[in-house]
C-alpha cells in the first residue's frame, strides 16, 4: 500500500503544482480530433498514416471517429502521435487553483462535523452561537487545510 506524504509535502507538491499548471494554456481539441487535424495539416491520408502504424486504413479511420468520440484509449493515442512524429502530453487541469479546491473541502468537512457536534449539544442546550460557530468553522477548516487528514475527501 502507497504511503499519504506527509502534510508538509503534500502542501508543497499543491503549491508546485498550482504554479505550474496556472502556466498551462491548452486549445480545445480540434472537433474532428488531434489525430486527424495533424494528420491532414501534414498532407498525410489514411492510408499512409496506417502503414506508419502497421494496420489497416479502416483501423486509422476508426482510431481517428473513437477519438472524436472520446472513445480512444491513451495507448492508441501515443502510438499514433509516433506515427505523426509527435508526443502524446496527458495532462488533467483544474478548474481553479488545488489551494482553492482543498479550502473548500476543508471548509465543508469543518461544516459537516462541527453541525453533527452542535445537533447533539442543541439536544443539551449547549449549542454553539452563530458567530461562534462561524468562528469554529473557519479554525477547523484552516487546521484540516494543514493537516490534510485521509478523510478530507470523505463525503
Amino acid at each position: 500500500m502507497k504511503r499519504k506524504p506527509a502534510p508538509r509535502v503534500a502542501r508543497q507538491i499543491t503549491r508546485q503544482l498550482d504554479d505550474t499548471l496556472a502556466k498551462v494554456h491548452l486549445q480545445p481539441r480540434p472537433r474532428t480530433g488531434w489525430i486527424a487535424t495533424i494528420r491532414q495539416a501534414l498532407g498525410m491520408n489514411q492510408t499512409q498514416l496506417a502503414k506508419r502504424l502497421g494496420v489497416a486504413r479502416p483501423s486509422v479511420a476508426q482510431l481517428e471517429s473513437n477519438e472524436a468520440r472520446d472513445a480512444v484509449s491513451l495507448a492508441s493515442l501515443r502510438r499514433a502521435a509516433a506515427a505523426l512524429g509527435c508526443d502524446l502530453h496527458y495532462t488533467l487541469v483544474p478548474r481553479q487553483p488545488l489551494k482553492d479546491m482543498i479550502a473548500d473541502q476543508a471548509r465543508s468537512r469543518a461544516q459537516q462535523k462541527l453541525g453533527r457536534v452542535n445537533e447533539s449539544q442543541a439536544l443539551e442546550a449547549s449549542a454553539i452561537a452563530g458567530e461562534t460557530l462561524a468562528a469554529t468553522v473557519m479554525d477547523l477548516a484552516e487546521e484540516l487545510q494543514f493537516q490534510r487528514p485521509t478523510d478530507l475527501w470523505n463525503d
